[in-house]
C-alpha cells in the first residue's frame, strides 16, 4: 500500500500561505495538489477489488467515503462564507476529521451514536444507511437555525437524526460518555431480561471525542465505569472513538499521551487507525468495530486526525501559531490523501475530480441559500414548545395520587417489605426504593 502522503513543506513558504482566511488556503490547496499531481496511475479496481494494493478497503466504498468527505469539507467552507453574510450561525467545523466517516461506514444506522462536534464525515456517511436522506439541506437547516431542522428545530447547531439513531449532543466536556455506557449497558440488561428494543440485540453504542476531551473527569468516569463492568465480565458494547487531532481549543495534548494512557487500560480494549488515510485507516476502524459487537467489551478507537481551519471561524490561528507550523498541519490534510487515492488508484481523472469537488461546494450553497429563506424561532413560547408543559394542580394531583397500593405490593413483595417498613436505611438504597415505588405507580 502507498505511503500515507506528507507533501514537503515549501520554504520559504509562499505569500499565498501567509492569509489570514485558513479556510480559503485550505479549499485552494485541495485545487493545486489535484491540478499539478503528476504520480503513477494504476489500472482502475473493480468496485469489490481493494483501492490500492494490500488495502482492505474497497474501490466502492473509497469512493463512498470520499463523497462524505467532500460533503463534511465543503459544509464547512460553505459556513466561513456565509457566517458574515448572517445566514449562517454556527463555524465549528469537521476539517481534518473526514476520517471519521470510516466508522460510520463499519457500522450501522441502528448502533446508537452520541457524537462531539466534528461528526460532518460520519454524519454525511451514515445518512446513506436509509433512502431518501439528505445529509447536506439537513445540516444547512440547522447551520441556518431553522425551524425546519430536524435535529433542534433550529435550538442549535447540532448532529442529530432520529431515523439514524443518531442522539443530538452539544458537549465539549466528555459529558456524553456516561450516556453512552448506559445505553452499551442496557441493550445487554435488554437481552437479559427478554426486553424487545427497536434496535437489532446485538447493536453497539458509539461514541465519539477529542483527545482534550478524554482528559474530562466525567470522560474518566466513563472510562473507569466501563472497565469495571468488563472486569466482572458483564458485557458493555460501547465503542469509545478518541479521534486525536493533538490539540483542545489551543493547548497542545502531549506527543504520545491518549497511546501510552489507553492502550494497556485494563477493561478497554485499544485499536488505532489512521484517520487521515482511508486506506491505510479502514482496515482497524472495521476491526475495532466488529471486535465491540462480537465480544461485547467496551473498545477504544484511537482515531488519528488533525484539524485545520482553527476551533472554529473565530478563531484566529495565525495570531497564535507559526505560519510554519500551520501549513504543516494544513499540509495533512486527510484529502489530500484521499485525492491521492482517487487519482493513483485510476478511479478518477483530475478533471473528473475537480469537478466533483466543485459539484458539492454548488450543492452545499444552495442549500444553505434555502435554509435561509425557511422560517425561524422568533418568540420564548417556540423556544419552549417542546418541553413538557408546568401545570401546578396537575403535579399536585399526580403526587398526592394514592390508588396503586396493589402495585406496590407486587413490586416490593408484600406488605412486610414496603420501605415505611423497614429499618433506617442510607440514601442509595431509599433512592432505588423512591424510584421502585414511581415506577409502580
Amino acid at each position: 500500500m502507498s505511503a500515507v502522503y506528507a507533501p514537503a513543506i515549501p520554504r520559504p513558504v509562499p505569500a499565498r500561505h501567509r492569509g489570514l482566511n485558513r479556510a480559503e488556503i485550505c479549499d485552494q490547496n485541495f485545487s493545486e495538489f489535484v491540478r499539478g499531481w503528476d504520480g503513477p496511475v494504476q489500472a482502475a479496481p473493480h468496485a469489490d477489488a481493494p483501492v490500492l494494493p494490500g488495502a482492505t478497503l474497497t474501490a466502492a466504498d473509497f469512493l463512498h467515503l470520499f463523497e462524505s468527505q467532500l460533503i463534511s469539507r465543503h459544509l464547512d467552507l460553505m459556513a466561513r462564507v456565509l457566517r458574515v453574510q448572517n445566514k449562517v450561525f454556527y463555524t465549528i467545523g469537521s476539517s481534518g476529521h473526514e476520517g471519521n466517516a470510516m466508522v460510520a461506514r463499519a457500522t450501522r444506522h441502528t448502533d446508537p451514536a452520541f457524537l462531539h462536534y466534528r461528526s460532518g464525515g460520519f454524519m454525511a456517511e451514515r445518512f446513506r444507511k436509509l433512502p431518501g436522506m439528505d445529509p447536506i439541506m439537513d445540516s444547512a437547516l440547522s447551520f441556518a437555525a431553522s425551524k425546519d431542522d430536524p435535529a433542534s428545530g433550529g435550538r442549535h447547531k447540532v448532529w442529530g437524526s432520529k431515523p439514524l439513531w443518531v442522539l443530538p449532543q452539544t458537549s465539549t466536556i466528555a459529558s456524553h460518555l456516561p450516556k453512552a455506557l448506559g445505553t452499551a449497558i442496557a441493550i445487554e440488561q435488554a437481552r437479559r431480561i427478554g426486553h424487545a428494543l427497536p434496535i437489532p440485540e446485538d447493536s453497539i453504542a458509539i461514541c465519539s471525542f477529542g483527545d482534550a476531551s478524554s482528559n474530562h473527569a466525567t470522560a474518566q468516569t466513563a472510562f473507569n465505569a466501563a472497565a469495571w463492568t468488563a472486569h466482572q465480565k458483564l458485557p458493555a458494547p460501547v465503542l469509545f472513538v478518541c479521534e486525536d487531532n493533538g490539540i483542545g481549543i489551543s493547548v497542545k495534548t502531549p506527543t504520545g499521551w491518549v497511546a501510552e494512557r489507553y492502550r494497556n487500560m485494563h477493561g478497554l480494549d485499544y485499536f488505532f487507525a489512521d484517520g487521515l488515510d482511508l486506506a491505510a485507516g479502514y482496515g482497524q476502524v472495521a476491526a475495532a468495530v466488529e471486535h465491540c459487537r462480537r465480544t461485547r467489551r467496551p473498545t477504544f478507537l484511537h482515531l488519528k486526525t488533525t484539524r485545520i481551519m482553527g476551533h472554529a471561524g473565530t478563531d484566529f490561528e495565525i495570531e497564535w501559531r507559526s505560519i510554519d507550523e500551520l501549513v504543516q498541519v494544513e499540509a495533512s490534510d486527510p484529502l489530500l490523501r484521499s485525492a491521492e487515492i482517487a487519482l493513483m488508484s485510476g478511479l478518477m481523472s483530475k478533471d473528473q475530480l475537480l469537478a466533483h469537488y466543485e459539484s458539492f461546494r454548488a450543492r452545499c450553497f444552495a442549500a444553505a441559500e434555502e435554509a435561509d429563506r425557511r422560517p425561524k424561532i422568533e418568540t420564548l413560547a417556540e423556544i419552549v414548545a417542546p418541553l413538557a408543559p408546568y401545570h401546578a394542580d396537575i403535579v399536585q394531583r399526580e403526587a398526592t395520587r394514592n390508588d396503586y397500593a396493589e402495585a406496590r405490593l407486587k413490586a416490593f413483595g408484600g406488605e412486610a417489605k414496603l420501605p415505611e417498613k423497614q429499618p433506617a436505611k442510607h440514601l442509595a438504597i431509599q433512592i432505588n426504593q423512591a424510584l421502585h415505588d414511581l415506577f409502580a405507580k
